[in-house]
């Protein structure tokens, strides 16, 4: 039974160095930098279509498997919000006018698509990291996006639970239900925040399969 949990924050916020402590984890590193972590990863530098980025997350699935023995547990997708940027660039250049935003959504709904119906449904689970911005508009932490997605509420959308890491002077909070930051849950009995050093993000995905297991059994 997997799960999704979404983690978001400002830039240089630790999202990816908490990531990096997933166990069984393969990473889609779509920062167009070096992944900078000893975890089993592939770089995304360029991107050619939403079809081809499956190809390749599927060919090195194929590889973690063939390393490994299994698949992994957990896929994380360590920037959305730079795939987006990404995937925008790439559909501005491809097509024009209104062709854009509706190439924008499609890729983003094939995206989730694949995420719901071919990773979730072989029980993998997948975390998705995001950057956030403060919107002045609506006093609001948000994860940018555009049009349809965007209005819908952006990758808080596309889960049930979230947490949102906040930088205070040297420490960190991690925000696990909040009106004020993008985050949510459909644990119960957790803690609002918790410090950092105390938040175990391995202990989080465990309680989230418990749960959607124990949920899976009122299914009519």
């Amino acid at each position: 039974m997997a799960i999704k949990l979404l983690i978001s924050g400002f830039e240089n916020t630790g999202k990816s160095t908490l990531a990096s402590k997933i166990k069984n984890a393969m990473v889609v590193n779509f920062d167009r930098k070096e992944y900078g972590f000893a975890v089993p990863h592939m770089n995304i530098t360029e991107f050619h279509g939403i079809d081809a980025l499956i190809d390749t997350i599927n060919e090195k699935l194929g590889i973690y498997q063939e390393k490994m023995g299994k698949l992994p547990e957990t896929v994380v997708l360590d920037t959305v919000t730079q795939f987006y940027s990404t995937m925008q660039a790439f559909n501005d250049n491809a097509y024009k006018g209104f062709d854009i935003h509706k190439n924008n959504n499609r890729d983003t709904l094939n995206l989730n698509a694949y995420v719901e119906d071919v990773l979730i449904a072989n029980g993998v689970n997948v975390v998705i990291v995001a950057h956030t911005v403060f919107d002045a508009d609506t006093a609001r932490h948000i994860i940018p996006a555009t049009g349809q997605f965007g209005k819908a509420g952006s990758w808080m959308s596309v889960v049930n639970d979230a947490v949102f890491i906040e930088k205070k002077s040297a420490n960190y909070v991690i925000h696990q239900k909040s009106m004020k930051f993008p985050c949510r849950t459909t644990l119960t009995g957790i803690e609002d925040s918790v410090d950092g050093k105390d938040y175990d993000v391995n202990e989080h995905i465990a309680k989230l399969t418990a749960s959607k297991i124990e949920a899976q059994e009122f299914v009519l």
